[in-house]
């Protein structure tokens, strides 16, 4: 989605790169790996933060980041000598043995300068063992998106310690409000800048953005019946509806503009591939039960969704356009809400063991893992765009709210964006 946005990050400091030498793609984490140990970050306040009232928490917030991220551990200020925090960020005015000292890995270096309604935010980052600099940005920015540059550095830090981009400047898509009012809403990862997209005082569901960020698609009952709709997000109007009998729900996108979903009506249902541009549909698969929850892998090649079609819900695939399908769960007597990664590694899933659980299984079925075991009931798990990532919401005290880990199950935190239960998040780029 493009914003309407005067952001601008540019790479600069080339002279400072080519005198010092930036560390050579050296990945500090293998966050792929069964287990590893998490790095210990120092991020001291930012030299001339304080010169203006609006960029005094950046350092705080690329705190938060780090730490949300789950490969960092960030050190309390308290560690921290005062005349570590009071040195300067160049290389010659770092001490690193100090550093070293506390037990510090890296170290976040920064200097911000605000001029009228213009900031600049000059970025080193440092391997204390040997004084390398594995990172060297300078961001600018109008001050009313200083939280936009934080999170853009927290990412660029993290890209430097494990070789891919972390999840800070991603935005999240989800549905807030009561029993019979939800509206669909997007929000920054930390819970900043939510913006309602729906107003229609009634039930919207299965909200889902195409991958352009153009086409917003979703189920509503405005009109008094599960219909489809497809807005236009950019000129925001709506563009499309599909008025039919039966339920229309569960939306996946498979490129741009065609949009996957499921209509049960009577004894059958069928998903559908709809092209926004032509409003012409066709028939992934049909037959008589209920298919739900289709999803699509990242190259476009497999669809896999629920059925009923053994009794219970159970997930299955399919090779697109016209292969065979294959159940690909057996254990438990309800599986449902799968989701690819964009890797293409891994499918993530509801399962009831005794409690609905969120779970990872390879492609094909195999390898199949319980990430969550706290009791709660479970629901909604979507990937990250890097695939380290699942969101996932999580019932307890009898309201839904939304929570995040790392693909393997660790580092579970509970995110907040409204005073509403919160339900089927996506992770928006």
């Amino acid at each position: 989605m493009e914003r309407n946005s005067t952001f601008i990050m540019v790479l600069a400091l080339a002279c400072i790169m080519a005198l010092t030498g930036i560390s050579e793609a050296k990945v500090y984490l293998d966050v792929y790996g069964t287990t590893f140990k998490k790095i210990t970050i120092g991020v001291p306040a930012f030299k001339g933060e304080k010169a203006n009232k609006s960029t005094s928490e950046m350092s705080d917030v690329l705190n938060r980041d780090l730490d949300l991220s789950g490969f960092f551990i960030t050190a309390p200020a308290s560690l921290i000598d005062k005349e570590l925090l009071n040195e300067g960020i160049e290389k010659t005015e770092v001490k690193f043995n100090s550093w070293r000292s506390i037990g510090i890995d890296l170290v976040v270096k920064a200097r911000v300068q605000v001029v009228n309604a213009d900031l600049s935010l000059e970025a080193f980052v440092y391997d204390t063992l040997d004084g390398s600099l594995i990172l060297a940005k300078r961001y600018r920015a109008r001050t009313s998106e200083w939280r936009r540059v934080t999170h853009r550095l927290a990412d660029d830090i993290i890209f430097a310690a494990t070789g891919e981009k972390g999840i800070c400047s991603s935005r999240i898509l989800f549905t807030a409000g009561r029993r019979n009012l939800k509206e669909v809403y997007l929000s920054d990862f930390d819970g900043q800048n939510v913006t309602r997209l729906t107003n229609y005082r009634s039930i919207t569901l299965s909200p889902s953005l195409s991958p352009s960020g153009k086409y917003l698609a979703y189920t509503s009952y405005k009109e008094g019946k599960p219909n489809l709709y497809v807005s236009d997000f950019d000129n925001k109007n709506e563009i499309f509806v599909d008025r039919s009998e039966g339920m229309k729900i569960g939306t996946a996108w498979l490129n741009n503009s065609t949009l996957v979903y499921s209509h049960t009506s009577g004894r059958s249902s069928t998903i559908y591939a709809f092209d926004v541009g032509s409003r012409s549909k066709r028939v992934i698969l049909q037959r008589d039960g209920i298919l739900t929850s289709p999803t699509i892998s990242s190259n476009g090649s497999r669809l896999v969704f629920v059925s009923d079609m053994y009794g219970t819900p159970q997930i299955f695939s399919k090779a697109l356009p016209s292969g065979d399908v294959k159940r690909l769960t057996y254990h438990g007597r309800y599986n449902s809400a799968p989701s690819f990664s964009p890797k293409g590694d891994l499918i993530a899933f509801i399962c009831n063991v005794g409690s609905f659980e969120v779970c990872t299984m390879n492609t094909d079925g195999s390898n199949q893992k319980v990430l969550t075991n706290d009791g709660s009931v479970n629901d909604s798990p979507q990937f990250s765009p890097c695939g380290r990532y699942i969101i996932y919401t999580s019932m307890k005290g009898g309201i839904n709210k939304v929570n995040v880990m790392l693909f393997n199950g660790e580092n579970k935190r509970t995110l907040r964006f409204t005073d509403f239960a919160e339900e089927q998040p996506k992770f928006v780029p």
